[in-house]
């Protein structure tokens, strides 16, 4: 039976793409590090901290002169900042000057997975017998699921990230257990279902799909790439080599690979399954992400999520449901700038009930979940969970679900209301306007709805949402700030009949 998702309703959606340009100069807004994180052909990686929030990012400059395609550029920041996935780097927002963009991502401490790859295999490869290893089946299944948990996502919104390999994970930690996430989407494309194959001849040599050689693949030329890497996290090195690019490139053409006894002898039938059906050299018949994520292998040796489901999930849902149009939009954008690490919980439940992987949640999954774990599922929560599909996409994406399960705690903090606040107050004059509303939120088509939004908030009707207005909206329930509003309103009419 095909999953349940959510049927659209009369609820007035909004996109979740908050990632702007911004116009002013980031060395007024972040303090950078000199000593660089990483460098390459582009430009540099650098530690920065927001001044207003004390936020730590990751700050990718890129020097404009390096830049052959601005157009091309210019996509890969829209697909990057389209991406909602708990194993995807954010990006935050952009900045250029005459010689550099800058691009403000989420922090990851951890290293590349490459490198921890390397360690591994070094650790435990013997020495006596020349065996080569690197992980256990459980901590390169665990890594796979996280892989194509993120790869799932992408090819079900038609994105194709077209170089995944090691060097294109990091570690959000350094925890031997730190989640991954995906990187660099210089290579990713948008992609129709159905559309004529892509053509373009993109990759690295030891992890680039044999079609892509022939210049006529799909977004499966991703499956076989994680099929490389699953054989390297097993063994420490890949399964097409050479001693130049040109030996490994007809390798890989000819797609024959072997389990060396010597390497491979102890490690289980479905792992080899698994590697086997990823290394399929007919795309036709070569596994989703989707099927992949569904392959025995992962679901008996990925490492088992520890948690429960918050047993107080429905009442929270149940409050964002009836919450202002206004707090909905600055929760969701507050739900994006928070760190992993201030989300631990919200994002382990978020998982335990993700049944699939995929990083989205079904309304049979959250339906299951809720009731796996003996959480109360109100007769209305249909309705409240359409309503929690602020975007309509018909299921509920990671920040959705993150912005409903927030608690005061986490978003009344002064400087995590000013960086959201500073989102919106696009020109920086201390005041969000309802056409900085309307371009935030792409409704430029359609005052009345935004005008609306902004007289929710607006408790000395001048029209605009001052910072002081927007911390009340948050601190308070709707009906407290209309009631509020009506106060003043009727208090101003007394006085002016006086």
């Amino acid at each position: 039976m095909a999953p349940k998702i959510i049927t659209k309703s009369d609820t007035h959606h909004f996109q979740h793409k908050f990632t702007q340009e911004n116009g002013g100069r980031i060395d007024d807004f972040y303090k950078m590090e000199k000593t660089a994180l990483g460098e390459g052909s582009y430009g540099q990686v650098a530690k920065g901290v927001n001044k207003d929030t004390g936020a730590v990012r990751a700050i990718k400059a890129i020097d404009k002169n390096k830049i052959s395609d601005v157009e091309r550029f210019q996509g890969e920041v829209d697909i990057q900042a389209a991406l909602d996935h708990p194993n995807i780097v954010k990006l935050y927002e952009v900045f250029q000057d005459a010689k550099r963009y800058y691009l403000v991502m989420e922090l990851c401490t951890g290293g590349e997975l490459f490198d921890r790859i390397v360690e591994e295999a070094e650790k435990n490869s013997s020495a006596d017998s020349g065996a080569s290893a690197a992980f256990s089946e459980q901590g390169a299944a665990t890594y796979m699921q996280q892989i194509l948990g993120a790869m799932s996502y992408l090819h079900k919104n038609h994105f194709v990230h077209r170089d995944i390999k090691p060097e294109n994970f990091l570690l959000q930690s350094m925890d031997p257990k730190a989640e991954i996430k995906v990187i660099d989407f210089g290579l990713a494309k948008k992609f129709l279902p159905g559309a004529a194959p892509m053509k373009t001849k993109a990759g690295t040599p030891y992890y680039v799909a044999p079609q892509v050689l022939q210049g006529s693949y799909d977004e499966k030329c991703d499956i076989w790439s994680c099929g490389v890497i699953a054989y390297i996290l097993l063994c420490g090195y890949p399964p097409f080599y050479g001693d130049n690019d040109d030996q490994i490139l007809r390798m890989v053409k000819k797609g024959d690979f072997q389990f060396g006894d010597q390497d491979w002898k102890t490690v289980s039938s479905q792992a080899k399954d698994m590697i086997r059906k990823m290394l399929t050299h007919d795309p036709a018949k070569r596994p989703s992400a989707a099927d992949m994520l569904e392959h025995p292998w992962i679901g008996q040796s990925a490492e088992v999520l520890q948690g429960t489901v918050s047993a107080d999930l429905g009442r929270k849902l149940k409050t964002f449901h009836s919450t202002s149009r206004m707090k909905k939009v600055a929760l969701t954008l507050i739900a994006q700038q928070l760190k992993d690490d201030d989300l631990k919980e919200l994002r382990n439940c978020f998982l335990l009930m993700d049944g699939n992987k995929d990083g989205t949640l079904t309304l049979k999954e959250i339906e299951d979940g809720m009731k796996k774990a003996k959480v109360d599922f109100p007769d209305d929560m249909i309705d409240i969970l359409r309503n929690l599909d602020t975007d309509g996409s018909g299921n509920i994406d990671y920040t959705e679900f993150i912005a409903a399960t927030l608690t005061k705690k986490q978003y009344l903090k002064r400087e995590v209301m000013w960086a959201a606040f500073r989102v919106f107050d696009k020109d920086g004059d201390g005041t969000i306007t309802k056409q900085e509303l309307a371009t935030i939120l792409k409704e430029e088509g359609n005052m009345s709805y935004v005008e609306n939004m902004v007289k929710e908030v607006d408790l000395n009707g001048d029209g605009e949402i001052s910072f002081d207005e927007f911390c009340a909206m948050l601190e308070a329930g709707t009906n407290e700030i209309v009631t509020s509003a009506v106060a003043k309103s009727v208090d101003a009419a007394v006085k002016s009949a006086k």
